[in-house]
């Protein structure tokens, strides 16, 4: 997992100068003295975004539509690490093993006696 670093609050006036105060989830303008805001990930950090300072990465968006985004991003990551142990062979166990199934030990013959795999 990737550590965050913290902005300083000269870093995100820089940030929010940089993008004319322009949120980059809705495209409306902050008003910064009113308006909550935050900084966001364009591209979320677990999904390989940069947060080097400088960076094209982090910019300003209102809190409502940070939180939205960061709701749809979750969903995103969690995608992502289930494409990425399926692509190292990396199979899931089911919470419960069903009575009967392939996971289980135990097969019913088709004469009605349960036997051992």
């Amino acid at each position: 997992m990737t550590r965050r670093r913290n902005i300083s609050a000269s870093e995100a006036a820089h940030i929010f100068s940089a993008n004319a105060g322009l949120c980059h989830c809705c495209g409306y303008k902050i008003d910064g003295g009113r308006e909550a805001w935050d900084v966001d990930h364009v591209i979320p950090l677990e999904l390989g975004g940069d947060e080097t300072k400088g960076s094209d990465n982090l910019k300003p968006a209102h809190t409502k539509c940070h939180k939205a985004k960061t709701k749809t991003d979750i969903g995103h990551i969690a995608k992502g690490k289930r494409q990425t142990q399926r692509t190292l062979g990396i199979k899931r166990q089911p919470r419960q093993i069903v009575p009967g199934s392939k996971a289980s030990i135990w097969k019913k013959k088709l004469d009605g006696t349960v036997v051992k795999r």
